[in-house]
């Protein structure tokens, strides 16, 4: 029995209380981790901004060394460009000798440059290569001349020239016209950087001049791929935007920009830039150039900033004038190209400008500061844990105190209380809990006496069985007035039951009945006939599952004299014997195919051939199957036909079992103490409470048939007339048969098993369990009729078995040729091996077999 306490320790935070009534434990948790809160957010803050400030000069320091390598790249290729124009003019300079040492080279070094051409002092001397990626073309002269801007500049403009002097030209869009290429004449456009050189013979004359273009779609990489995630200075991946990089030349003309990895293949262009921005577009010499005008004063700052030759970085919170999508500062990093004509004579090409779009710095001081949050919470709930610990360590007497009081109060511990050692105070307070907890105990145990004499009169009473029935909410009244042909019970499931058994014995059509083993499926079936209109004609049940197939055949449709050995006389079939009634097919599912087919043709004409006749005789009954299997599942599986069942179930009746109509255990119990009163003359025993609600909580697996069992063997070893709990026993053991076995392997063959090992099998004395192939397993319980379950013990006990000791194990008083018939089938299951001919066959237990 649970008595409950009253409160005798306040909370540790009441947050109504005064501060000086605050406990220890409050005042060490509250105060203590609000001034480590304080302290640690001060700490955080100044953490934040120094670390903040490192990282803002970290990362422009990386935008600019990204900016000066992207720039170092661009004139590392000047200056290989410019090598390998001084190489080709120290050489051959003919047609040939060009173009052979163009294609020597490989596909990526020689796609760095577009234009080859070389200008001499004659007409003769004149030729232009361009390449086309693929392969190296030949321009026509006339088609170089009409190229704009022309390849070839005037020769005064070189003659007076020093040797190492090698001029660079702006950044120009050429388009050729005409230039037979790839097996026809195309129209090409290039946009280069030109490099021109005067070349002179040994004797240092004059012979001409040699031009050698950069393609400017190699800058344009150079710049993609320090924007992109492949770039050498790339530190972690960004979010959504990135960086952006573009050429602009030294008039302050922006030509192309930076692009993805998809649009890499694009043509040069300033798209993406020139958003939001007004300027002048196309410039002589470079149709998609743009040129932002005065009004953007950043960018005109870096353009005069490069065209004096200088580099440096900017931050600003707004691309050139427009603002930034989430207006956030933006480092802004310029480099001029510088390239040097002569020894100590450089000239600006251009610059570079990068703007570092990304997250990046911004991500970084969020992660800074989601780590300090993060240290500083991790941080405040140790201290919390700690001081809530140490507050707890300095209130564990108290605590030990009242779990002890509570483990006394709501049990039987009669103990008192001993904690030692403990302060003075709770000492005191110690002995007096002992006292009161010794005058609870013993009121406690007085109630407890009472009431557990009380409990067990009440569990013994004898039931007044009709009051408690007429007294359920549970039991319809009428039906227990009104009875149907025996069916007991007056719940909703029976109810229900009744209502279909009414429903269908009003129609001629055919009838399943589907329910488990025990729930009273032919007392359902007798039923039907009873209240139809076939009631007076005959009622005749034939067990599909007690007959092998010969038999069965010839208990359904007969025979005619001579049919065979034994067929001295004619014989009526069940399907004739039962016309103008009601056939009865109880466990239908074990019928074999043969059977079924001969059942399905018969269903459909209503018409049958006896065994041996030539002639068919129609027959007028109503077939009434039964079944403990689904067969609809059975039929969707391939073992039984699909055909039939539709054929049988065009009603179907489903069987409650027990365990879903526990309501009616108490009329079926009064119905079974009555009927042992009729059936053995003894006077009626009566039933206790206890007695009825074990019954009552048992699941019944056996259904009905097992509830009468109990009951008989109840009564059986009852001596008064009053069955109480004691006297209730189920039968645990699987028993007499095998249909357990069955149910357990049914189970598993649905639950996908393949292998007899993993079934859960109940242990039956005297019933071997023989393991076979993964395509049988499950399928020989089904197999086995009733005869060869009844005989199997003593195959198994023996080893074997004879014919003539099978006809005695299987009973029956069964024939030759069925004996012979169900050893040959359990010898086709690989269950048997015959041994010996004629007499002196015998039936082994197959090798391998595991028992």
């Amino acid at each position: 029995m649970h008595y409950s306490l009253p409160p005798m320790l306040n909370p540790i935070i009441r947050m109504n209380s005064a501060i000086y009534s605050w406990s220890i434990s409050k005042f060490l948790v509250l105060c203590g981790t609000g001034l480590l809160a304080l302290f640690l957010s001060v700490s955080v803050i100044i953490a934040y901004k120094i670390a903040s400030t490192s990282l803002n000069s970290a990362y422009s320091r990386n935008a600019q060394m990204r900016a000066q390598a992207q720039a170092y790249e661009i004139n590392q290729l000047l200056i290989a460009a410019r090598q390998e124009l001084q190489f080709i003019g120290s050489g051959s300079l003919t047609r040939e000798e060009i173009f052979n040492h163009l294609s020597r080279k490989s596909l990526e070094d020689r796609n760095r440059y577009r234009e080859i051409a070389f200008q001499g002092n004659t007409v003769d001397e004149r030729f232009v290569f361009i390449n086309i990626g693929s392969s190296v073309v030949s321009v026509p002269i006339e088609q170089a001349l009409v190229g704009k801007p022309g390849i070839f500049p005037a020769n005064d403009q070189f003659n007076e020239k020093p040797k190492e002097y090698v001029h660079v030209s702006d950044p120009v869009e050429v388009v050729y016209p005409a230039v037979p290429s790839q097996g026809g004449v195309n129209a090409i456009a290039v946009n280069v950087i030109r490099l021109t050189m005067p070349v002179f013979s040994e004797e240092k004359v004059y012979r001409g001049q040699l031009t050698l273009s950069i393609d400017l779609s190699r800058i344009r990489n150079i710049l993609s791929l320090h924007a992109s995630p492949q770039s050498p200075l790339f530190l972690f991946p960004q979010e959504n935007e990135s960086k952006k990089s573009f050429f602009f030349d030294a008039a302050g003309w922006l030509l192309f920009q930076s692009e993805s990895e998809q649009e890499s293949i694009n043509e040069l262009s300033v798209d993406e830039l020139r958003i939001g921005l007004r300027g002048d577009v196309g410039r002589p010499g470079f149709s998609t150039a743009f040129r932002p005008d005065s009004a953007n004063e950043l960018y005109w700052t870096v353009v005069s900033e490069v065209q004096k030759g200088k580099s440096g970085q900017v931050l600003s919170d707004r691309s050139f004038a427009r603002s930034s999508a989430n207006e956030r500062q933006l480092y802004f990093s310029f480099v001029p190209i510088v390239f040097q004509e002569t020894p100590g004579s450089q000239r600006v090409i251009g610059g570079i400008g990068c703007f570092d779009t990304s997250f990046m710095f911004m991500a970084s001081t969020y992660q800074v500061a989601w780590t300090l949050s993060l240290a500083f919470l991790v941080s405040l709930l140790l201290f919390f844990i700690a001081m809530f610990y140490l507050s707890m360590r300095i209130c564990k007497p108290l605590h030990t105190l009242a779990e002890a009081i509570d483990v006394r109060v709501s049990g039987d511990d009669p103990s008192p209380l001993d904690f030692p050692p403990i302060f003075s105070e709770i000492s005191r307070f110690q002995q007096s809990l002992n006292i009161l907890l010794l005058q609870l105990q013993i009121a406690r145990n007085d109630t407890i006496l009472r009431e557990g004499l009380y409990e067990n009169d009440w569990m013994g009473q004898n039931i007044n069985l009709e009051k408690e029935i007429a007294n359920s909410q549970d039991l319809d009244p009428q039906l227990l007035t009104t009875s149907l042909y025996g069916i007991v019970g007056a719940g909703q499931a029976v109810s229900t039951l009744r209502q279909q058994i009414q429903k269908a014995s009003r129609v001629l059509a055919d009838v399943l009945i589907i329910g488990e083993t025990g729930t009273g499926k032919e007392l359902a079936a007798e039923a039907v006939h009873a209240v139809s209109h076939r009631a007076n004609g005959p009622f005749i049940s034939i067990n599909c599952g007690a007959l092998d197939e010969n038999l069965l055949m010839d208990a359904l449709f007969g025979h005619v004299k001579g049919a065979f050995s034994e067929a001295l006389t004619d014989r009526q079939g069940a399907f004739v014997a039962a016309s103008g009634g009601t056939l009865h097919l109880d466990e239908i599912a074990n019928a074999s195919p043969k059977v079924q087919q001969a059942l399905l043709r018969a269903l459909s004409v209503r018409r049958i051939r006896p065994l041996g006749s030539d002639k068919e005789i129609a027959f007028d009954a109503r077939i009434i199957a039964a079944t403990n299997i689904d067969l609809l599942q059975l039929a969707l599986a391939g073992k039984f036909r699909e055909d039939l069942y539709y054929r049988l179930a065009v009603i179907t009746i489903v069987m409650p079992p027990l365990r879903h109509r526990k309501e009616d255990i108490i009329v079926l119990v009064k119905h079974f103490l009555e009927e042992n009163v009729s059936l053995s003359g003894q006077p009626f025993v009566g039933i206790s409470r206890g007695a009825l609600e074990k019954m009552t909580n048992y699941d019944w697996p056996g259904n009905i048939r097992e509830l009468k069992n109990c009951i008989t063997r109840s009564l059986a070893f009852a001596d008064g007339e009053l069955l109480s709990a004691s006297h209730i026993l189920f039968d645990k053991r699987v028993g007499e048969t095998i249909e357990p076995i069955e149910q357990a392997v049914r189970h598993a063959v649905s639950n996908g098993v393949t292998s007899q090992k993993e079934v859960d099998v109940p242990t039956v004395p005297g019933v071997a369990i023989v393991e076979k192939s993964a395509e049988h397993v499950g399928d020989w319980f089904g197999e086995l009729n009733d005869r060869q379950r009844k005989a199997w013990p003593v195959i198994v006990q023996n080893g074997g078995i004879t014919r003539i000791e099978y006809q005695a194990a299987a009973g029956e008083s069964i024939s030759i040729r069925t004996a012979q018939y169900d050893l040959q089938s359990l010898m086709t299951m690989g269950l048997l091996s015959k041994t010996g001919r004629g007499p002196s066959s015998r039936y082994l237990v197959a090798q391998g077999t595991v028992i």
